[in-house]
C-alpha cells in the first residue's frame, strides 16, 4: 500500500520545505513590490545598515578593498538569504508539526508584529514605523501584505498536501483561515493603495513659508583668500525672535513655471558598480576642471536603489531650536537669492595614495558648478537659529542624517543648492535639494535633502553612528593622472599632470619627486581655484632618465602652509592619507 505524504495533519519534509520556500520567496518578492511602489526599504536593507553599526571599521574597508562598490550589495544579498533561510526554516517547522491552517494565520500575523514592534524600533525605524517620514498606515499595511501572503501560500501549501483533509470535518475552518488571510491581505492592500496614492510620506502641519515675489539676480560667489578651516566669522546665526507670528513676507508670484521632473536615477551604473561609482576620467587622462553630471562620482548608501523624490509635494521641514517653524517647498526655495559657485566634492572613502588598492582608488572626487540659496537665508524663514541651538541635523528623504554645529550657518557659501552644471539637480545627487558645506568631505553634504532640526545637543549622523569622524574636514591629496599607473615612457622630457585638493583652505604649491622624496620640483598650476573649495589642475616637465623602473611621487601643500603627509592612512576612520605615487618605465628614445 502507497502511504499517504501526511498523517495526522503532519507534513513530510520534502512537502513542508518546497511548501516554505514558495511562501518564503513570495514574502521577499511582496517586499521588493513595496520598495518599487512606495519605497519603503526592505527589511534585508534594514537588518543590513543596522548591522553595520557593529562592524569594525578595519573589516568594513577590508571588505570595500576587497569587493569595492559591491560591497554593499553583497552584504544586503547574505542579509536577504538569511531572511529567506528563517522564514523557510520558520515555515517547515511549521508545516511538519502538523500546525493548523489558523495556527499558521497566527504565525504570519505574529511575524509582522515581530517586524514592526521589535526589528523596526531597532533599526530606527521607530515603534511601529512611526519613527520614519513614510506615512506609518501605509507602512504597518504594506508589511501586512507580506507577511499575510507568507502565510496565505503556507495554508495553500497545506491543504494541497492534504487532500484527506477533504473529508475532515475541520475542512471548513482550514478553508475559512485561507479566506480570512487572503481578505486581509486584500484590505491592508486597499488601505496601502488609498494611503499611498499621495505619494505616502508624512504631511507637515507646520505652516508653509513663503518667499518674496520677485527674485534678485544671481549672487556670484567671490573667490576669497585661503584659510584655515578653524578660523570662524562673527556668529549672526541667532536671529531676534520674530514680534509677530505672521511671517512678514510676500506670497508667491501667481505666474508659475512648471517644475523640473530629472530623468530616474543611472540605475544601469549601480547595477554594473554597486554603492559606489567613481568619477568618469580615462585611465591617464587630466580630469576636467569641471565634472559633466553624467561623470561625476556617485557614493551612497542604498544598496537597492535611491529615493525618487516628486518635487511637487517635496517640502523642507525646518524646526526644532529655531523661532518659528515652517516648512518650505521648492518654488519657495528657488525664490530666495540665489548663489552661483565652484565646489569640489571629495568622499571620505577616496584614497589618496594606493589607488590601485580599490576598484573605485582615488577617483571619488569631483567639481560641478551649482546653484542654490545660502542656509542662512533658508533658516531665516524660520526665524533664525535661538540661542539654545547647539546642534543641525540634516535629514534625508533616504533615512540618511548629517551632523553639524550652528557655526557653518555662518559661512556664506553654505548652500542649499537645486543646480548642477546649469541644470536640475539630477536625481542621483540629491534631487530637488542637497547641502554644500564646505571643507567637508562627502558625507556632511547630505543628498535627498528634507529635513533641518535644530537640536539643544549635537546630532550623531550616520557616518558618526558608525564611528566615522563627526567633523568631516577635508584631508589634503594630490593625485597623478598623466601619465597613467605603469605606463612606458621614453627618455627625456614628459609630461606629468594631476589634481590636487584641501577643502577650502585652498593651496600653496605642488611638488614632484622622482628620488623617492630625496629632492622636489615645483609643478605649475594650470587655473586659478574657481572657487574656495575647489581641488586645482597642475602638470610639470620632469627629464626622466633611462630606467626599468621609477616612481614618481606628488605632494602638496595647502594655504595653511601645512604639507601633505606622507603616512599611508586607509579611510576609516578620519578619512585617508598619503601621498600618491605612479611607477613608470622609461626607454631610450
Amino acid at each position: 500500500m502507497t502511504r499517504s505524504p501526511t498523517r495526522g495533519g503532519r507534513t513530510g519534509w520534502v512537502p513542508a520545505l518546497v511548501v516554505s520556500a514558495v511562501a518564503s520567496g513570495v514574502a521577499l518578492v511582496l517586499q521588493n513590490v513595496l520598495r518599487d511602489t512606495w519605497q519603503i526599504r526592505t527589511l534585508p536593507e534594514r537588518v543590513e545598515e543596522w548591522l553595520l553599526l557593529f562592524v569594525p571599521l578595519d573589516l568594513f574597508e577590508r571588505g570595500l578593498q576587497q569587493l569595492g562598490a559591491n560591497a554593499k550589495e553583497v552584504a544586503l544579498v547574505g542579509t536577504g538569504l538569511a531572511m529567506l533561510a528563517l522564514l523557510l526554516g520558520v515555515g517547515a517547522l511549521a508545516l511538519r508539526a502538523g500546525w493548523t491552517s489558523w495556527r499558521l494565520l497566527g504565525l504570519g500575523i505574529g511575524l509582522w508584529l515581530f517586524a514592526m514592534a521589535i526589528v523596526m524600533p531597532v533599526t530606527g525605524a521607530g515603534f511601529f514605523a512611526t519613527g520614519l517620514l513614510i506615512v506609518p498606515a501605509l507602512v504597518n499595511a504594506g508589511y501586512l501584505v507580506v507577511f499575510l501572503g507568507y502565510a496565505c501560500v503556507l495554508i495553500g501549501g497545506r491543504l494541497l498536501s492534504h487532500p484527506g483533509l477533504e473529508r475532515r470535518p475541520t475542512v471548513l475552518a482550514e478553508r475559512r483561515a485561507l479566506l480570512a488571510g487572503v481578505a486581509g491581505a486584500l484590505v491592508a492592500g486597499g488601505i496601502a493603495r488609498l494611503v499611498g496614492k499621495e505619494g505616502g510620506l508624512v504631511a507637515s502641519t507646520l505652516p508653509l513659508a513663503a518667499a518674496p515675489t520677485r527674485q534678485p539676480a544671481p549672487v556670484p560667489a567671490t573667490v576669497t583668500p585661503a584659510r584655515s578651516v578653524t578660523s570662524n566669522p562673527t556668529p549672526s546665526r541667532v536671529r531676534p525672535a520674530p514680534t509677530s507670528p505672521t511671517p512678514p513676507i510676500a506670497a508667491a508670484t501667481p505666474t508659475l513655471e512648471p517644475l523640473p521632473n530629472p530623468p530616474l536615477p543611472r540605475r544601469v551604473a549601480r547595477d554594473e558598480n554597486g554603492a559606489l561609482t567613481a568619477a568618469g576620467r580615462p585611465k591617464g587622462e587630466l580630469a576636467p576642471t569641471i565634472t559633466a553630471n553624467a561623470d561625476f562620482y556617485i557614493v551612497t548608501k542604498n544598496a537597492v536603489m535611491d529615493p525618487v523624490v516628486d518635487v511637487a509635494t517635496w517640502r523642507l521641514v525646518i524646526d526644532g531650536e529655531v523661532n518659528r517653524p515652517v516648512q518650505v517647498d521648492y518654488r519657495t526655495l528657488r525664490a530666495l537669492p540665489a548663489v552661483e559657485l565652484t565646489k569640489t566634492l571629495e568622499c571620505i572613502s577616496n584614497f589618496t595614495a594606493g589607488c590601485n588598492l580599490t576598484t573605485f582608488g582615488c577617483d571619488l572626487i569631483s567639481t560641478a558648478r551649482w546653484k542654490g540659496a545660502r542656509l542662512s537665508d533658508v533658516l531665516d524663514l524660520a526665524g533664525g537659529l535661538k540661542s539654545t541651538a547647539v546642534g543641525l541635523a540634516m535629514l534625508a528623504t533616504d533615512e540618511f542624517s548629517a551632523g553639524l554645529t550652528p557655526e557653518v550657518v555662518d559661512d556664506p557659501e553654505t548652500l542649499i543648492v537645486y543646480e548642477m552644471n546649469g541644470e536640475p539637480l539630477p536625481r542621483e545627487h540629491g534631487f530637488p535639494a542637497r547641502l554644500l558645506v564646505p571643507g567637508r568631505y562627502g558625507m556632511k553634504n547630505p543628498k535627498w535633502l528634507t529635513g533641518i532640526r535644530a537640536m539643544t545637543r549635537e546630532h550623531q549622523g550616520w557616518y558618526e553612528q558608525r564611528n566615522w569622524n563627526k567633523d568631516g574636514i577635508i584631508k589634503t591629496m594630490s593625485r597623478i593622472d598623466v601619465p597613467a599607473d605603469g605606463a612606458q615612457l621614453t627618455a627625456g622630457d614628459q609630461r606629468i599632470a594631476g589634481i590636487a585638493y584641501a577643502g577650502d583652505r585652498g593651496l600653496m604649491k605642488i611638488e614632484l619627486s622622482i628620488d623617492d622624496g630625496g629632492t622636489w620640483q615645483p609643478a605649475r598650476i594650470l587655473e586659478p581655484m574657481a572657487g574656495k573649495d575647489t581641488m586645482i589642475r597642475w602638470e610639470a616637465t620632469i627629464s626622466l632618465p633611462v630606467a626599468a623602473s621609477l616612481t614618481i611621487t606628488v605632494r602638496a601643500t595647502d594655504g595653511t602652509g601645512d604639507v601633505q603627509t606622507e603616512d599611508f592612512q586607509l579611510p576609516q576612520p578620519d578619512g585617508a592619507s598619503g601621498r600618491d605615487a605612479i611607477t613608470v618605465t622609461i626607454s631610450a628614445a
